[in-house]
């Protein structure tokens, strides 16, 4: 049973540190940096995410509160003057590049059934929308009065047959339903940071909280919604419990640490 350290840092072992050291490295993120690591940084964005934190300062309380538990996650709760210049200066496009390195990683074991296969490179373009007040977000220009940012996916269907891109187009209810799931139960309708590297920086961390809650989902023999997954789990991401037991029986009573055996003090 792996409950000596909590649920939240089980999420975070599901991307590998050396990798993500590895992708530090080659997009530059700590040159000539100072302070809050990346990892640190990542961390408290992930928390953002997961923990449904509104701002810098509760992204900060929150951790804060749990400073105690911190030490297992590798870093200390970081202050939110900190994480706001990381935010808007560190290149977002770490993030982007540890969302597509777990994605390879998920995609390899992750239990489900795929309606059909294809080899050939696959391109097709689907956006979803989301609004942003002009006044603070100046360089996002969507309409004269409104300002907005856009977020892709982008696929290439060059070369498909007719059948393969019908059945892509039918499926494209997909995406639809992965953006609406998104906005629902991720932070990006508001942002912790208003420059365009920060929102950049926030959007790629929401998207790899859905990647890793939809792994769990997948992982798990319990019927979830992904909205009650991110419900429960959001309030118990300090617990010290096995996170895939705890996936596959939410609500059974968790094993006493009296029964293990090994919990016991052998005295002579």
């Amino acid at each position: 049973m792996n409950a000596s350290c909590s649920m939240f840092n089980q999420i975070l072992k599901l991307i590998p540190r050396t990798d993500f050291e590895r992708i530090v490295k080659e997009t530059g993120a700590e040159y000539r940096s100072k302070g809050l690591s990346s990892w640190s940084q990542f961390v408290a964005m992930l928390f953002c995410q997961l923990g449904r934190a509104h701002s810098l300062r509760e992204i900060e309380g929150g951790l804060k509160s749990c400073e105690g538990k911190l030490a297992h996650l590798g870093i200390e709760a970081p202050a939110r003057s900190s994480l706001s210049y990381v935010n808007g200066h560190r290149p977002w496009e770490l993030f982007e590049k540890v969302f597509y390195g777990l994605f390879d990683i998920v995609a390899a074991t992750a239990v489900g059934k795929k309606k059909f296969r294809f080899k050939n490179k696959l391109v097709s373009l689907d956006s979803t929308v989301i609004d942003l007040c002009l006044s603070l977000y100046d360089w996002a220009k969507y309409r004269r009065t409104k300002g907005a940012v856009k977020l892709h996916l982008v696929l290439d269907h060059h070369g498909l047959g007719a059948s393969t891109i019908a059945a892509i187009y039918k499926d494209r209810w997909q995406i639809e339903l992965f953006f609406k799931a998104l906005k629902q139960n991720l932070k990006i309708k508001t942002f912790v940071g208003t420059s365009a590297n920060a929102v950049k920086t926030q959007m790629w961390t929401a998207l790899i909280s859905m990647l890793l809650l939809r792994y769990l989902q997948l992982s798990s023999s319990f019927g979830w919604s992904l909205a009650n997954l991110v419900a429960l789990l959001r309030m118990n991401l300090f617990t010290h419990r096995d996170l895939m037991a705890w996936l596959d029986k939410p609500f059974a009573t968790p094993p006493d640490p009296q029964d293990n055996p090994q919990a016991t003090l052998a005295f002579a």
